[in-house]
């Protein structure tokens, strides 16, 4: 009997499989066994089994196949799909989802996955609902998760780590993150698999196990954290899901989440939102309206005001890290940048920190152009707004945070909630992407105030505050995506079409004619190149090119033809950024 397995190493683009002979014992596809690679063992994957071998005569051969654990026999598919889409190796693929296999084993033999499909059969497979409060009630994600553990296993997925450990504090289960050691990771998960009734929290680390479980929620599936898009493999957590939908068709997914994406105008519609209506109050800027804090208008200090008395917990959102946005010189406009890639840099009293790669040096003591020693001109940042705010309000409890940290803490209840600039909260993004990220963002925060019961001043430009109460409806809503789609469209971006973004590094040349050779298909547009900025003097620049193929071909049908193409650089077929 031969095996062929997929090895659980990080190996080039084009090795998939590795042929072994099993003289006793049993195998099964799906099993997780290890076997000798290169004078040492490693854990590999059976993804198929045959009594013939085109390297018979080549082949090592197995004696008791080392078994560590047996996996569903849709595994290696998924494993293959995923690897396909992200245009890397099979082997690459189960090295990022396994981690490292401890070194000391079971002896027994692992058992066989038990399976318990008792779900309600006429309940549709797939489910998507968009709510305000997406944990509590009848269709919130923890009412979800205690429902179905009844019809068998759940894997709940949500973007971030925070999420994680308030999920778990709500169902008592355990999670998987980047920050889970290895061994607890692998415990965790084979704690999983032997539980037929059992939930389990991850981020897109985890998404690969949904191959074992029998149902899958997804927690804001429109958040683009899903996508890995750093780190080879370049894998997006809801493309394996949706993979082993097509692979499994007994699982079933559920989708919780506050805003559609983008991406569900392809079906010429949009879903059914609940209204977001939170106690808001909208601030414009405007030079006579400005207070003893700054960045904060005599309104909405008013509001501070009001809620201190009342003994209401204060929450500010301000995008600027740092005691300024940059240190500038409030005369010849001069401004540092970041020696290791170009960026502007914050200021933290103590050192100046770059907001990009976060390297750190000390202050200058004067401008070098005109040496002036006023570095003020630039806008407050969080530290320095919290001094002002706690000297003013010195019996108050205020906390201003910056966005990751906002991302990360739990709104108070009944609390006053302050959005310092409303065009920073979607983030730093590309253009085309901007308003999307914006819209998002902000319907998040007012399902959050929503949910807390709390008050929500939004400061901003007139401009964008006259469009964003109308985001929070429905029908709003949905003009602002039938805008978002028409632009994408007329500039031939995703979602509206296909675009494959090659990055190309250490090449300066221009490779346009290169790609068009080696690809050979007179139907594909490519544009392009345009280089990376900002990037750190320690790694390789890099060239970013942007392949178009024709609307009527496959995503299957795409990386396949752009396979050809993986050695000149790094190949993304579902970008969330374009030009970095």
């Amino acid at each position: 009997m031969f095996i062929s397995v997929i090895p659980g190493v990080k190996m080039p683009y084009g090795h998939s499989f590795f042929d072994y002979q099993v003289t006793e014992g049993t195998a099964h596809i799906g099993d997780l066994i290890m076997v000798p690679f290169r004078q040492k063992k490693i854990p590999a994957l059976i993804s198929n089994i045959s009594p013939v071998s085109d390297y018979a005569d080549k082949v090592i051969s197995i004696s008791q196949v080392q078994k560590i654990i047996k996996f569903p026999e849709i595994l290696p598919s998924i494993c293959l799909k995923t690897a396909q889409f992200s245009l890397v190796s099979p082997a690459t693929m189960l090295n990022a989802w396994l981690r490292k296999i401890p070194k000391k084993l079971p002896d027994q033999e692992p058992h066989v996955l038990p399976r318990n499909l008792h779900w309600p059969k006429n309940e549709p497979r797939h489910q998507k609902f968009y709510l305000a409060n997406r944990y509590l009630g009848d269709h919130g994600l923890i009412q979800t998760a205690l429902k179905q553990q009844a019809n068998g296993r759940v894997l709940i997925i949500t973007p971030w780590q925070s999420r994680v450990a308030y999920l778990q504090s709500r169902l008592n289960c355990p999670g998987l993150t980047s920050k889970t050691a290895d061994g607890a990771a692998w415990k965790i998960w084979n704690d999983f698999l032997a539980n037929p009734h059992g939930v389990l929290i991850a981020t897109r680390l985890g998404a690969w196990l949904c191959s074992c479980a029998d149902i899958v929620i997804m927690d804001e599936p429109e958040n683009d954290d899903y996508k890995q898009d750093e780190l080879t493999p370049r894998y997006d957590a809801r493309t394996i899901i949706e993979i082993t939908k097509q692979e499994n068709p007994a699982l079933r997914v559920i989708e919780i989440g506050t805003t559609p994406s983008l991406n569900v105008l392809k079906s010429g519609q949009l879903p059914a939102t609940e209204p977001l209506e939170p106690d808001m109050n909208i601030q414009a800027f405007s030079s006579a309206g400005r207070s003893a804090i700054s960045s904060l208008t005599a309104a909405t200090y008013l509001e501070m005001q009001n809620a201190s008395a009342d003994g209401r917990k204060i929450r500010v959102l301000h995008a600027v890290g740092g005691s300024r946005g940059r240190i500038r010189c409030a005369d010849c406009d001069w401004f540092l940048t970041c020696e290791r890639c170009g960026t502007g840099m914050n200021n933290y009293t103590q050192y100046a920190q770059c907001k990009k790669c976060n390297a750190k040096t000390p202050l200058p003591a004067s401008c070098p152009n005109c040496q002036g020693s006023n570095f003020s001109k630039s806008m407050i940042g969080c530290d320095e707004l919290q001094k002002q705010a706690q000297k003013n309000f010195p019996d108050a409890d205020i906390k201003v945070m910056d966005l990751h940290d906002w991302s990360t803490a739990s709104t108070p209840a009944a609390s006053l909630l302050i959005i310092t600039e409303l065009a920073f909260i979607g983030g730093w993004t590309e253009d085309i992407r901007k308003k999307e990220r914006l819209v998002t963002a902000f319907r998040r925060i007012a399902a959050q105030a929503v949910n807390t019961r709390s008050r929500l001043i939004v400061q901003g430009h007139e401009a964008l505050l006259d469009q964003c109460p109308s985001w929070l409806t429905p029908d709003g809503l949905l003009k602002v995506w039938k805008q978002e789609w028409q632009d994408r469209d007329s500039f031939h971006f995703p979602p509206a079409h296909q675009l494959i973004k090659l990055i190309v590094i250490n090449r300066q040349q221009d490779l346009t004619d290169t790609i068009k050779q080696t690809l050979n298909r007179p139907d594909w547009q490519i544009n392009g190149p345009w280089p990376v900025e900002n990037m750190t003097k320690t790694r390789n620049p890099r060239l970013i090119y942007h392949l178009l193929p024709p609307d009527y071909l496959t995503k299957e049908q795409v990386a396949e033809q752009v396979t050809c193409l993986v050695k000149l650089g790094i190949i993304d077929l579902d970008p969330i950024a374009f030009f970095c």
